[in-house]
């Protein structure tokens, strides 16, 4: 379930048929008629991770390489303790949603006679499963510092601590006939929520099912065999369509012979990725990363840039962007391989910090709404790199001061990542290095390319 290392892919020494945890589960896929497409192989040859899918024929686009039975994908609905957790369901009730499905996860996982005992033996190998909730503290903080990552690996530790002991234990200690507290210990809760994070899938919902909007997905995370072998990419040639009684993994391309097949987890950033599957892609293959600018970076290089007697006035525009909505205190301006996302935000950001303090005051009693919004302005705040260096100079000042204070907060700078990733370099990092390299290489990247956008006229 990795991302690919961009290295040419070479033949695996490995020789499935003599892989029995696969052979098992390749039969048992069988067994439940998930109907594998003929071109493609499964197994370690030819793919960019342990495991893989690997067309051995040319495949069409549109073609289906698997079917999977909804009763074989692995839920709180067709687990063997189904009927105690629907009895429990108010009891197991999070913020997540998780905390049935991880228990259903943990009791097939030790069970010796599960169903999806071919499966789980199979996956997840926690050996290969490595996201950074398993990092120590110093990994953490100083590789990934200013990436987004330690944030989110700490509130997630958080939150399972705090589900574990006050409602996944209580559980476990309730159904002792079923459950181990030594077993099924906090540890083994952890690895399962790292499973579902680097395995799972959600079922899209529309308004049709009463269940959210188009587009939106199910709350509850779906353990899909077959489908969570194939490896990710942001440029993928795969993609698994949801029907009524099954699911089916269709190509999105052509396939050539001998190409790997490539499922997409979505439209994820380098340290979502990492976070989540504990891996990244290298630069500039996914399409999807970003970076963030925090909104008080701004504010403070704001601050900085102007006099004694400004300051005062730019923290009464501060506040105004708040009431309207347009800054936060933890928010970030996002930027991605193409420009500014947040383009919205950053423009008003902007255009009000930069005014007069007549215009501001114009502004303020007008409630943020000017005579000069025009449709042709709307069309203007889409601020794409090559739109950047046509601002006004103090905004592309502010912004390029906010990148570079950006920069200076990853661990090493760009100059000397660049030297890291020169192979003799690389291949002396620990893989748990090279991902976080990965990630603080991309994201420094892109606020390069702000910089200089924003100071090309001037170059």
């Amino acid at each position: 379930m990795a991302g690919p290392s961009k290295k040419k892919i070479r033949l695996s020494n490995a020789v499935d048929e003599d892989d029995e945890k696969l052979d098992s589960f390749l039969q048992w896929c069988a067994k439940e008629d998930f109907q594998l497409n003929p071109k493609v192989y499964v197994g370690r040859q030819g793919s960019c991770a342990q495991y893989g899918m690997v067309a051995h024929e040319e495949l069409e686009e549109g073609e289906c390489l698997f079917k999977v039975d909804k009763t074989a994908v692995l839920s709180t609905e067709t687990t063997e303790i189904a009927h105690l957790l629907k009895k429990g369901e108010a009891s197991l009730q999070s913020d997540s949603g998780w905390v049935p499905q991880i228990l259903a996860l943990m009791y097939e996982y030790t069970n010796p006679k599960s169903r999806w005992r071919p499966y789980l033996q199979l996956v997840p190998d926690f050996s290969e499963l490595d996201q950074p909730m398993f990092w120590t503290e110093d990994e953490i903080e100083k590789d990934l510092c200013n990436t987004g990552v330690p944030e989110a690996s700490k509130s997630d530790l958080t939150k399972m601590k705090l589900e574990y002991t006050s409602l996944a234990l209580p559980f476990i200690k309730k159904h002792s006939h079923l459950f181990s507290e030594e077993v099924h210990s906090f540890e083994l809760y952890k690895r399962m929520v790292a499973f579902i994070m680097a395995y799972s899938f959600f079922e899209p919902v529309s308004d049709e099912d009463g269940q959210g909007d188009e587009g939106g997905k199910s709350s509850l995370p779906l353990m899909v065999p077959m489908a969570d072998i194939l490896n990710h990419i942001a440029k993928n040639n795969a993609h698994l369509e949801w029907d009524k009684d099954c699911l089916r993994m269709v190509t999105t391309r052509q396939v050539a012979a001998g190409e790997e097949v490539f499922n997409t987890f979505g439209q994820l950033a380098n340290w979502q990725l990492l976070h989540m599957y504990g891996f990244a892609e290298v630069w500039p293959e996914n399409i999807y990363d970003t970076v963030d600018i925090p909104m008080q970076v701004l504010f403070d290089e704001a601050k900085l840039a102007a006099g004694p007697a400004d300051v005062q006035l730019l923290e009464e525009k501060w506040l105004f962007l708040g009431d309207q909505g347009v800054v936060s205190e933890d928010g970030s301006f996002i930027a991605g391989m193409e420009g500014i996302l947040t383009d919205e935000e950053v423009y008003e950001s902007f255009k009000v910090l930069c005014m007069t303090e007549v215009e501001f005051r114009e502004h303020q009693e007008k409630e943020g709404w000017s005579d000069s919004d025009s449709e042709e302005e709307e069309e203007e705040r889409s601020l794409s790199y090559e739109k950047l260096s046509d601002l006004p100079e103090a905004w592309r000042h502010l912004l390029a001061a906010a990148a570079r204070c950006c920069m200076r907060k990853y661990r090493n700078s760009l100059q000397e990542n660049e030297q890291l990733l020169i192979k003799e370099n690389w291949e002396k990092l620990s893989k748990r290095q090279q991902w976080s390299l990965l990630v603080c290489y991309g994201q420094q990247k892109l606020l390069n390319r702000i910089i200089t956008s924003c100071l090309s006229e001037e170059s």
